[in-house]
């Protein structure tokens, strides 16, 4: 049948006398084994080293490379188990500018009260208030007029944008200083007059933007009261910009000493990985050498 001689597997193939010839074994690879003396230095070569006579003179030269970098990290970690040592030096040196930022703090809390001299209550006549298009405000203190506006900032459309700060077109704040007024706080004065009229000219336009109801009885000496916390003057919301300008700097100085303490520990990090890698780099570099002595003598 047909799927019988697909399965079968073929008869060899009689020979020219007709018998089957066996199967033959392969021959075992030809070769001759190397001396003793040879096979040594062979395991020892190197890799890579064959047929270049240069390689392991290459080699050698990248493991003194590699050699003196080994001593650097030695070198560093004898330094830093030391008993004197730039680490301890850095440390000692941010240590103390760190008392010098907490002496700061401590001065800046126990700050002097800020200057303060009381205004006169004198009446404020709000006399208009208007928001559109653009916001102008007028009103009279004594006999000072003063005027502020807001600039036009317009949208492509003709509509305006954003609403700006205002700007103070009339009026003089330094009028309105007590003639009875220190020398040394005339100047203080009339900044701190300066700002709180711009803060109560723009809280009438956003009073009046809001919908809500305008000051009423509203005296010169509201623009100027004392402050609780430092006794300076406060403007007409009740903001001390000298408890603004202390609590700026008293973030400044947490921050540098935040910065501060951070450099340290950095510092103090550095110096204990490099003393507790000191017994490895010494075990690193013994076998280093053993390598560099065995290349060697087998280079000769």
């Amino acid at each position: 049948m047909v799927w019988k001689r697909f399965w079968k597997r073929p008869d060899p193939e009689p020979d020219a006398g007709g018998e089957p010839q066996p199967e033959r074994e392969p021959a075992p690879a030809a070769g001759r084994e190397l001396p003793a003396h040879l096979a040594r230095q062979v395991e020892r070569r190197p890799a890579g080293t064959d047929g270049d006579p240069n390689a392991a003179r290459r080699q050698i030269a990248a493991m003194e490379r590699q050699r003196l970098a080994m001593l650097y990290d030695i070198e560093q970690g004898e330094l830093a188990v030391a008993g004197d040592n730039p680490w301890k030096d850095r440390i000692d040196l941010l240590s103390q500018a760190m008392e010098t930022v907490t002496d700061d703090l401590k001065t800046l809390k126990q700050a002097p009260p800020g200057p303060f001299f009381p205004l006169p209550a004198t009446p404020i006549v709000i006399d208009e208030v208007v928001t559109d298009p653009a916001a102008s405000v007028r009103f009279t203190i004594g006999t000072e007029t003063f005027a502020y506006v807001e600039e036009r900032d317009w949208a492509e459309r003709g509509h305006q944008m954003i609403r700006t700060e205002l700007i103070r077109r009339a009026g003089e704040p330094a009028p309105l200083v007590p003639g009875g007024v220190p020398g040394d706080l005339r100047e203080p004065l009339l900044r701190h007059l300066t700002d709180s009229l711009f803060v109560f000219a723009s809280d009438l336009r956003d009073r009046t933007l809001d919908g809500e109801p305008l000051p009423d009885a509203a005296t010169l000496a509201d623009l100027g009261r004392p402050c609780p916390r430092c006794g300076g003057w406060t403007d007409w919301r009740g903001t001390c910009q000298v408890c603004a300008s202390r609590a700026a700097e008293a973030a400044a100085l947490k921050r540098e000493e935040r910065r501060l303490l951070d450099e340290r520990a950095s510092e103090a990090e550095e110096q204990h990985r490099l003393a507790e890698r000191l017994p490895l780099a010494r075990r690193r570099l013994r076998d280093l050498d053993a390598r560099i002595a065995t290349l060697s003598s087998s280079d000769t």
